[in-house]
């Protein structure tokens, strides 16, 4: 291969990998728009006289609520 070749490849390579980020950051930003309805949909129960308690449902929403926050600035806790 020769060197405009290579360049080529490179191009379409980092054109590949700048729509599998965007593709990323819709699903992570889906994601959390899907915790934060359960976050609600889990309040409204609890309000409703539910006793629900999921840890795996709690580390997703977790995942998704918490990510980007800075250390030690937790939001308020209302899944415990």
């Amino acid at each position: 291969m020769d060197v405009e070749e290579l360049r080529m490849k490179l191009l379409e390579l980092s054109k590949k990998e700048a729509s599998l980020n965007f593709k990323m950051y819709e699903l992570f930003n889906e994601n959390m728009t899907l915790a934060i309805r359960l976050a609600g949909y889990i309040a409204e129960n609890r309000m409703l006289g539910g006793n629900w308690s999921n840890e795996e449902a709690v580390k997703v929403m977790d995942k998704y609520l918490t990510a980007g926050r800075k250390e030690g600035h937790r939001p308020k806790e209302v899944h415990q």
